[in-house]
């Protein structure tokens, strides 16, 4: 399987994402956003157009590269503002998440951006940089991990507010941190 550049860089959001069905808005959850789309799932039902009105509610990440493990420990997404805005966006692709059974009505669905705002493209590529930033600044605390316990404390809070399972083993950890550094950039 070869690896491609994408054009735009991609971070993690799994974040509620509304869009509208022409008639109702429903409910759907985000795994992925770039200036260029994103990736979602669980939507209630299929829209019946490939054009598709979506509110997103970005979080306004900053680089927490020098935040202490106290702060860490007690950051609350809710104290940071987040970026609501409507795009419109097309759906580009269908992806199975699973070839089990039980997951046969569980698909994910690319939206490809048709029309983005500079003020809204900045928001994601702020999120986005940040992001990456942050995923740096986590390898990092997990390649010191066992230099001392607060180094171990603080990759576990920052694991924690980036959304990883607070208690994951630290190579299971390091394999994902380093797998969703290299989708950022590569597909």
């Amino acid at each position: 399987m070869k690896s491609y550049q994408r054009r735009h860089l991609r971070a993690p959001y799994k974040g509620d994402v509304l869009y509208s069905d022409g008639v109702n808005f429903l409910k759907a959850k985000s795994l992925n956003i770039s200036e260029g789309g994103m990736l979602i799932t669980e939507l209630p039902s299929i829209p019946e157009s490939e054009i598709i009105n979506l509110i997103i509610s970005l979080p306004h990440i900053e680089s927490l590269k020098n935040f202490s493990t106290l702060q860490l420990k007690t950051f609350n997404h809710e104290h940071f503002q987040s970026n609501a805005f409507t795009i419109q966006a097309k759906l580009v692709r269908r992806v199975e998440l699973s070839r089990d059974v039980s997951s046969v009505f569980n698909h994910s669905f690319g939206l490809e951006f048709l029309s983005l705002r500079e003020m809204n493209k900045r928001k994601i590529e702020f999120y986005v940089k940040n992001f990456a930033a942050n995923l740096i600044t986590l390898q990092t605390l997990i390649d010191l991990y066992n230099y001392d316990d607060d180094t171990r404390k603080k990759a576990r809070a920052l694991a924690s507010v980036l959304g990883y399972k607070e208690d994951e083993k630290i190579a299971t950890l390091s394999s994902q941190v380093n797998q969703d550094y290299k989708s950022l950039q590569w597909s």
